[in-house]
This record gives structure tokens, sequence and C-alpha cells, in this order.
């Protein structure tokens, strides 16, 4: 892996990390060794890390028993900052899409377990809403509304993941109450994807005092070749031009552990939106894993970003986001 930061300044920016708590706001990895490796090697102290199948998976949680030396689950900021204190990587747990059968009293075991975040839709539409993949994108449905409304009753972020259409996301944005984020997505105005969103749906993310994370997947920040680190940093300077520095923070979206060979299902995952081929899903150069992220520190230091600035996107807003929603 190449970089165009000395290592005087990498060097800084591990120190500086050391000086604040770091948050990677959205994971879809399978939780293995390589997972916890590269977290504590990148420095980074809290994972939210997105529930398999919705389900109360044995082996996710078998292995978070398995590793309670070096990982221990969350439910609020107060337990990401005794994590920290103990030397270990907090993990949150997430969903992409809501999917009960209509039956939202399962959301209260789910919570009971650790669930604290939760998507909506996943790209294609379903009883909720529209997904962004949607040829005629529609709006929030009735039941939809009960969802947004459940889950703000048990005190779960709502995420409109960067997966929803524009459309059910401002009905969600109308409907909740206090802060929405979008946990993983890039801007619009940078790369023509249907997984990326409108200035204008940044800007309502960060009215409700929301956060929205950056994806590295390559796909979402380049349509051609491998993005690098500046194309990746681009981002981070466009999004911050339109919401804010308080808005945005990582949402790295890496797929670790997960071994999806072939062709994907074009139904759901269409070939203006993503790679068609398994082999072809990569992340910006350096950010296949979680080592590299102290090159996203270096690189904002690098951009001018002042420290406190740094300490917002790299974790701070996260925090801010959660201790609301979450309460003590």
């Amino acid at each position: 892996m190449s970089h165009p930061f000395d290592p005087a300044l990498l060097a800084e920016a591990r120190a500086l990390q050391d000086d604040m708590i770091v948050v990677n706001g959205l994971d879809a990895s399978l939780l293995n060794e390589e997972v916890v490796r590269t977290l504590k090697a990148g420095g980074v102290h809290m994972n939210m890390s997105t529930l398999p199948d919705l389900s109360l998976s044995s082996p996710f949680h078998q292995f978070m028993l398995d590793h309670a030396d070096d990982l221990t689950p969350v439910t609020t900021v107060a337990g990401i900052h005794a994590a920290r204190a103990a030397g270990k990587v907090a993990v949150g747990y997430c969903w992409q899409w809501v999917d009960l059968d209509e039956d939202l009293s399962q959301l209260a075991g789910y919570h009971r377990i650790g669930l604290r975040s939760s998507g909506i839709v996943y790209n294609v539409g379903n009883y909720i809403g529209s997904g962004c993949v949607d040829p005629n994108p529609g709006p929030l449905s009735h039941y939809g509304i009960q969802v947004v409304e459940a889950l703000q009753d048990l005190r779960i972020v709502v995420d409109i993941g960067g997966h929803c259409s524009e459309a059910t996301s401002y009905d969600v944005l109308q409907v909740a109450e206090g802060p929405v984020v979008c946990s993983h997505t890039n801007p619009l105005a940078l790369r023509d994807n249907p997984r990326a969103m409108t200035d204008g749906l940044m800007r309502a993310i960060a009215d409700t005092g929301g956060v929205i994370g950056i994806a590295a997947f390559n796909f979402f920040v380049v349509a051609e070749g491998q993005a690098t680190l500046e194309d990746f940093l681009r981002q981070f300077d466009h999004m911050i031009d339109v919401v804010g520095v308080e808005h945005v923070g990582l949402g790295l979206d890496q797929i670790i552990g997960r071994n999806d060979r072939g062709p994907v299902n074009p139904v759901t995952l269409p070939p203006e939106a993503y790679p068609q081929r398994y082999e072809d899903w990569i992340y910006v150069e350096g950010l296949d894993d979680f080592t590299g992220v102290p090159l996203i520190t270096a690189g904002l230091m690098e951009r001018g970003y002042s420290p406190d600035d740094v300490e917002k996107i790299m974790g701070a807003n996260w925090l801010r986001v959660w201790e609301e929603v979450w309460g003590e």
C-alpha cells in the first residue's frame, strides 16, 4: 500500500487518535480475527457492526463472547468510554433494513440484545418504503411510519443508510423527531450513483442534528479504476462544505471476512450502483481494512482541518448523536 504521507505526519495522526475516540459508523464485515486485529491496529475504538440476517445469529454473539478480552458490546456512550478505558474495542449492533414480517413487537427483543441503530429499506422497496435503486421511488408507507415511531420509542437510531430512495428518506425525516443519520453514503455531486446522496438531502439530515457517514466502497467514489485516498478525502471536503463539520463522520462499510464470489443479484444490486461480480467489490486504496484509518486522520490534518474538527469527523459527531438518542 502506498500513501503520500511522511512517517512524521502519520505518527502525529496516530498520536491525535490516541487522544480521541475513533468511530466507524457502519461496518458490514463478518466478525473474525482480521476484523479484531485491524480495528486495533488502525486505532478504531468503536465499530457499529451489522447484525447478520437481522437475526439472533449465534456465531456472531459467540464470537463476541470468545473475544471478550478484545471486544465488548455497548449500548451507551458511557459504555464506549468504559471500553476504551479497558483497552477494548466497543461494538454497537445495527441493522441495515427492517424485515419483521409486520410484527413490530419483535423490536423490543432485538433492542434487549443490543440493537441501537437501524436502517429502513435496503435498495429495493418493500412494505415500508422505496429503495434507492427503485425505478419509480415512492413514499414511506403507513406501516413505515409505524416502524419509524417504534424505533424512536425504543431509542434506536433511525438510519436512512443511503439505501432508501430520496422520497422515502424525506418522509422519514418528516416523521422522525430528533437526529436522523445516514450511516454510509457518498455525495452524488462527485459520483453519479443511485447509492449516493444529493446535497439537499444531506442538508435535511444535518437540520435534524444528524450525521452522514462516508463510505470507502470504491465504486461509490469512482466509476472506473482504483479510487485513491485523495479521491476519498475530496468526499469529506464536499460534504463539509455542504453541511458543516459537525455532521460528517466515517461509515466505511467494509466487508472483511465475506467470501462472496461470482455474479451479484442484479435486482437488488444493479449495475448502475454496484460492480456485477463480487470479486470487483474493492475499496479505496489503503482502506481494505481498518489499518488504513490513520491515513484518513493524516489526510484531514494535511488538508488543514484543526485537531478539534478532526476529532469531530473521526468520532465525536457520532458520539453526540448516540448520546442524544440512546440517553444515559
